[in-house]
């Protein structure tokens, strides 16, 4: 304990100042009291004084400091991984990392010992729990590794324990999904901001995983919605280690759901192979280290959510398989529009290849020759198939392109519903033999011997029939005129003319009144006249979405798919393949025949875990639709999400159902490699180390030898002596009890 002064002044100032009053009190005071008795004057007096005092010892603003050792016990926690990551055997002499850290912890015991005066140790086992433990076993079971969670159990666990350090022998490796899935760094800085440091001990080979025999799937590309029977790309990323001059195989499968509920996962069969499609393929990896995209095709001819997987063939030897197969989950939709354009190779078809970007249409090309090669072209009688195609387009192709028997079955699909346009060329129409084929009765125009061509620009612009026609509807109804009339003009266009007495429509003519784009009906199917061919001048101008929407509207009119049939109350999922633990969002809705939006709609939506546990999900408005953030995904499988719409607390529509998928992956085991570069980052976070076996024994004999950081605690108290309520009660008692006799003596 000691006395502690600080002046509000200099030592000088404040003594200097204290003499003055002392000597003014001295000499002035006595001449104003004199006329009392001696004993009241040296009271007074007194009373003078002793406040001088008490205001020059406030002024010097004394305190008492008192220091204390705490010498209370501390704590060493040594946190031991008994996830099955530590099960790999890359420890030295073949052993399992496990039982390498067990026997290190063994050998610890008599330091442990000597420690034992100074500290207490707590043993803890941890994976995706932390439980005591008496000893440090070699075996390891957890199913996942959560480093942050675990600091953050071990600090709760801490309280209010004097730690010393926190020993970490781990393999670095963080495997957690969901709530487990928490950042370690986080948690390990606060364990530094608490004086808790943590010094981390690494297990593992740095090549663990990386030269045994595996082959995985990841990075599946493909679009999640497509339409029946059409295309579907599939593109997936391979990696391969040790697996380098193997050929592998890598297959679609895709799910069976002929007679299967919903609300259950059907079968998942191989892929069907058709022309068309390539849903197997067999690839040769170049070294032991290798990654390659495989692309692959499938054409889907059930409708409905499908799940969908890639699987790559195991090879013998491979012990890890779990990452072999990638599953997804793709809405085939009814009415997927195919069709086929034959033409000769000119700058429109880059443009009109653009609207395959949509799931909905595929457009095949089939190059013809130009000129008089043209009936050379080999254009393949698959594509006359009845059902193959819901369209065709004929660009600048004579007939003598096709065989007769070809165009025979042309018109045979037309009759049956397929639609046919022909677009403005050089050598289509009359000119390209056309009047004499089967297809001349179901073309709108003459088909004169030699065709008419219009040269100079001309501005295509809705007929009075077309500008309400489905067709051409680029922009809202009251400002498709306008919108038309800033299009650029078509250069040059073949010279139409209606046949007499049809009942065909001219849609779009030129400035002058020149028929551009005429449509009728034929039976069940529809045909189109274009006498343009340079649309593609739209886009390059900066109309690329009136382009598109043009010509996707061409192609929707043709095969009758002007409007849909779509379920009145909708549900989708996205992301609808997760990780174990990633959300999904759930958007529904409700709209009525027209497809319009539905007002004042509530909704009861559930979602069906693999186990069958159904859980309510609390929807909240999102402008027109309703969303729903879905959490609960730790199983691996195939989710089903349910939606009832209520109006007025009716119901109305079907229940709309859509199924999302949790990949069945491990990802304690998919990639065990250590992460020692993790452990150095906590250790630094927390104001610790990251060391060898051997220099941790070091520091804890160390330890052992000269006492344990933080072990003894001096603590500091300062007590003030000035800054109370006692030393003011004390000042004003005395200026009162002075102020009192004053009175008494007449003197106030």
């Amino acid at each position: 304990m000691s006395l502690q002064f600080e002046p509000a002044w200099s030592w000088l100032a404040v003594v200097g100042l204290f003499a003055v009053a002392l000597v003014v009190i001295r000499s002035a005071y006595p001449s104003q009291i004199r006329h009392l008795a001696p004993p009241r004057q040296r009271l007074l007096q007194l009373c003078r004084l002793s406040f001088l005092l008490l205001l020059f010892l406030v002024s010097l603003r004394p305190s008492i400091s008192v220091t204390n050792e705490d010498e209370s016990k501390s704590v060493i926690y040594l946190l031991a991984d008994s996830s099955r990551s530590m099960q790999t055997e890359d420890a030295s002499g073949g052993r399992t990392r496990r039982a390498a850290l067990a026997e290190f912890s063994n050998s610890l015991k008599p330091v442990f010992e000597a420690l034992a005066e100074r500290c207490e140790i707590r043993l803890r086992d941890f994976a995706d729990q932390l439980t005591v433990a008496e000893s440090i076993s070699d075996t390891a079971s957890g199913q996942l590794t959560a480093l942050g969670r675990i600091l953050e159990l071990a600090s709760e666990d801490m309280a209010k324990d004097r730690v010393a350090a926190v020993l970490l022998l781990s393999d670095g490796r963080q495997a957690a999904f969901g709530s487990l899935d928490s950042d370690p760094a986080t948690a390990a800085r606060r364990l530094g901001r608490q004086q808790r440091p943590i010094y981390s001990v690494g297990y593992g080979g740095s090549e663990a995983g990386g030269s045994q025999l595996d082959l995985s799937l990841e990075e599946l590309d493909l679009s999640r919605e497509v339409f029946q029977g059409n295309v579907l790309p599939v593109r997936v990323r391979l990696k391969s280690t040790g697996a380098g001059g193997k050929p592998v195989t890598v297959r679609i499968f895709l799910e069976n759901r002929n007679g299967v509920p919903e609300g259950r996962s059907g079968v998942l069969e191989p892929a069907a192979a058709v022309e068309s499609a390539r849903p197997v393929l067999q690839v040769t990896p170049g070294s032991d280290q290798d990654e390659q995209t495989v692309q692959l095709q499938l054409v889907p001819e059930q409708s409905g959510d499908l799940k969908l997987a890639v699987e790559v063939e195991p090879l013998p030897g491979e012990a890890r398989r779990t990452n072999n197969r990638v599953e997804t989950i793709i809405r085939v939709r009814r009415g997927g529009i195919r069709v086929a354009c034959f033409d000769i190779i000119r700058t429109e078809q880059k443009w009109l290849r653009k609207i395959n970007d949509s799931s909905r249409i595929q457009l095949d090309f089939y190059p013809v020759r130009s000129g008089t090669l043209a009936s050379r072209s080999q254009i393949p009688d698959r594509c006359f198939e009845p059902g193959r195609y819901d369209a065709f387009i004929i660009g600048d192709v004579p007939a003598s392109a096709f065989r007769p028997d070809q165009l025979q079955s042309l018109a045979r699909c037309c009759s049956r519903g397929a639609g046919l346009m022909m677009t403005g060329g050089r050598r289509n129409f009359g000119e390209g033999g056309y009047g004499q084929t089967v297809l001349a009765s179901l073309l709108p125009v003459e088909l004169p011997p030699v065709n008419a061509q219009v040269t100079g620009p001309r501005k295509m612009l809705p007929s009075r029939d077309g500008l309400s026609h489905f067709v051409m509807q680029i922009a809202a109804p009251d400002q498709n005129r306008q919108r038309w009339e800033q299009i650029p003009p078509l250069t040059g266009a073949n010279s139409l003319q209606l046949k007499n007495n049809s009942l065909a429509q001219i849609l779009a003519v030129s400035e002058d009144g020149l028929p551009l784009l005429i449509g009728q009906g034929t039976g069940s199917g529809r045909v189109l006249a274009f006498a343009g061919d340079t649309t593609w001048q739209w886009s390059m101008q900066g109309f690329e979405e009136e382009h598109a929407r043009f010509w996707r509207q061409i192609i929707f009119w043709l095969t009758r798919k002007e409007t849909d049939d779509s379920q009145s109350v909708w549900i989708q999922a996205g992301p609808r393949d997760l990780a174990p633990g990633m959300p999904t969002e759930l958007t529904f809705g409700a709209r009525d025949p027209q497809g319009q939006p539905l007002p004042n709609i509530q909704f009861q939506a559930e979602v069906v875990d693999p186990s069958g546990k159904a859980s309510s999900v609390a929807p909240r408005s999102s402008g027109d639709s309703a969303v729903a953030e879905f959490t609960d995904t730790t199983l691996p499988g195939d989710y089903w999400a349910r939606v009832r719409a209520l109006q007025n607390g009716q119901p109305i529509g079907n229940i709309g159902v859509t199924r999302f998928h949790v990949l069945q992956r491990d990802p304690e085991l998919d990639e065990p490699a250590p992460d020692f570069a993790l452990l150095r980052e906590l250790s630094h976070a927390s104001g610790g180390e990251f060391l060898t076996e051997e220099q941790l024994l070091e520091k804890l004999q160390k330890w052992a030898d000269e006492g344990l950081p933080g072990l003894s605690v001096r603590r500091q108290e300062r007590i003030s002596l000035w800054d109370n309520w006692g030393t003011l009660l004390l000042l004003t008692t005395i200026l009162t009890a002075e102020w009192f006799l004053r009175r008494r003596s007449g003197l106030a």
